[in-house]
């Protein structure tokens, strides 16, 4: 008798079920690696950066017995001082810090998930492996994330908007827009066009767009200019250090080599054939005539959006340095976490593209000596900054365990003070307001006693 087809072993690819999940519990378990991954990163550092110091000072004083001060310096941010101040009702000292730190780096590995996302919308899995793996080893994203900056927390905001708005979650995408606008000015221009968009194309209320707005206004304004009768504007302005490029011969082209550099010589090249290839797309979407299949980039209206957001942060935050504004290359990470998708997935277009396929025969084979030489390039020029990055991170943890240590053995009974670049961490382990703590005629460390301190006793 012979066997029926329903009877015969079948294949293994038929076997095995493919896994699939829904965007919500992606999200949900992104999350939970995120948690994890940063609370199990604390067990073996906790270096922390000045501004985060600052920016627990302003949440201890948003909620505590001081009066909240925003006139020194590190120059007062919304979002992290709302952030904190509740935790600060809880604990105080080393475990806000934690806290903070916490946040930080678990938004750390969210930006590698958000950019991993965007790069398989337009890419597929090799894309979104690609992108990720140029955000870990780019110069900004392990010593930033680690020691608490705020680059991570607006990448995630700015990158995890698009997600947001591609899946139709509108208030969603609306609210992480008003995050990233509490952490950086620059995002209040785009926060302002998207609302209105969704208003006028009756996706979102009327009121919630202008609420949102107001958020940003008020929050930004009300606290500096109540304490100091000055703007964020006037407070920031010539706020950079030596090496900061508004101090350089010229500011705004010095900004725009910095979003070079932070993306990595190789990613920088991918993204300028991506910019150059949207030119085509843009004509081809302003004359209604269907764009190339083999575009590097610009094959519809997401793919130019997209890019056009990213230029135009770069360039406003080169306009503002040009201004007197410091232009930190922390400034431009929004826009650099954009630039790595897209050079990912236009990586991976030029491996299928007609000449690259006449001189590999074989599309996987193509696939994978593009893959390959972007992860060697890439990797290839982050040694340096990655060694730079470590060392700036043991640099933190010894600070403050010096400033720390240097406390104990003065044992002073009067006010206590350091440096303009040491004050906030004084603050914030004294508790006291930053402008208490600060002694402007102080060099960076002074030698007493045969050793150097941060920490100086007053008579």
């Amino acid at each position: 008798m012979t066997a029926t087809t329903s009877s015969l072993p079948k294949p293994a690819h038929f076997a095995a079920r493919r896994l699939e999940f829904t965007p919500n519990q992606l999200l949900l378990g992104a999350v939970l690696i995120a948690a994890g991954l940063s609370a199990l990163s604390l067990l073996f550092n906790h270096a922390i950066d000045y501004d985060p110091e600052g920016w627990i000072v302003y949440g201890r004083e948003l909620l505590g017995s001081q009066a909240l001060n925003t006139t020194g310096f590190p120059a007062w941010k919304p979002l992290p001082a709302i952030m904190i101040a509740p935790f600060t009702l809880i604990t105080r000292g080393e475990g806000d810090v934690y806290y903070w730190l916490f946040i930080s780096r678990a938004a750390a590995v969210l930006t590698v998930f958000a950019c991993a996302a965007l790069a398989h919308r337009f890419g597929g899995r090799v894309a979104a492996v690609l992108a990720g793996f140029m955000v870990v080893i780019s110069p900004w994203w392990a010593a930033d994330g680690a020691i608490g900056r705020d680059s991570s927390l607006s990448a995630m905001f700015f990158v995890g908007g698009f997600l947001a708005h591609y899946r139709g979650w509108y208030r969603w995408s609306v609210l992480s827009m008003v995050g990233l606008a509490l952490l950086r000015p620059e995002a209040t221009p785009f926060m302002m066009l998207y609302g209105v968009w969704m208003w006028r194309s009756r996706r979102l209320a009327w009121w919630f767009t202008v609420g949102s707005i107001a958020v940003i206004v008020l929050l930004w304004l009300v606290p500096t200019i109540l304490h100091s009768g000055l703007s964020p504007a006037e407070i920031s302005r010539d706020s950079g250090g030596k090496n900061a490029a508004v101090n350089s011969a010229f500011p705004a082209l010095t900004v725009i080599v910095d979003a070079a550099k932070q993306t990595r010589q190789l990613p920088a090249v991918l993204f300028a054939l991506a910019a150059v290839a949207s030119l085509y797309g843009l004509y081809a979407f302003v004359m209604r005539r269907p764009s190339q299949g083999e575009a590097l980039w610009g094959r519809n209206g997401e793919e130019l959006v997209l890019i056009g957001a990213a230029v135009a942060w770069v360039l406003i935050v080169a306009a503002e340095t040009q201004k007197g504004y410091a232009g930190n290359p922390r400034y431009l990470v929004p826009a650099v976490t954009v630039f790595f998708a897209t050079g990912s997935v236009a990586a991976l277009r030029l491996a299928g593209s007609r000449v690259a396929l006449r001189l590999i025969r074989s599309p996987s084979v193509a696939l994978g000596v593009v893959a390959a030489f972007c992860v060697i390039g890439t990797a290839a020029f982050s040694v340096h900054s990655l060694q730079s990055g470590v060392r700036l991170i043991q640099t933190r943890d010894r600070q403050v365990y010096a400033m720390r240590q240097e406390l104990l053995t003065l044992r002073c009974r009067g006010r206590v003070f350091a440096n303009e670049s040491n004050n906030a961490y004084l603050a914030q382990i004294t508790g006291r307001p930053l402008q208490d703590t600060v002694n402007w005629h102080l060099p960076y460390m002074y030698f007493k006693g045969k050793r150097f301190w941060f920490v100086y006793c007053a008579p």
